[in-house]
């Protein structure tokens, strides 16, 4: 079968569809995991504040990849969504140590 055939609109969209779940899924069900790991010691301070600021940007990333958007595009789009990320990540960092330490 050649591949133009599978290649046609619909089967585009549902994979799109499809995708876009699995991003979401991943997104919520990573969370509980990460918080367990950090408790337990097996992730620093650091690493967790990466993790939580860092997925808005990541999710970002796939959405615009997914939804088939020019690469500076993308880079502008994932750029932006860094940025709010890069200027909590020592207000976060402080709210984490808090945490564990209270």
């Amino acid at each position: 079968m050649p591949l133009t055939g599978l290649c046609n609109e619909s089967n585009v969209r549902l994979v799109q569809g499809v995708l876009t779940a699995l991003v979401i899924i991943a997104a919520v069900v990573s969370r509980p995991v990460e918080v367990r790991l950090w408790r337990a010691g097996s992730l620093s301070d650091e690493a967790m504040a990466i993790l939580l600021l860092g997925r808005f940007p990541v999710v970002v990333l796939l959405f615009a990849v997914i939804g088939g958007g020019a690469p500076p595009v993308v880079l502008a789009v994932t750029a932006l969504a860094a940025l709010p990320a890069l200027a909590l990540y020592r207000s976060t960092l402080g709210v984490l140590r808090k945490q564990k330490a209270g």
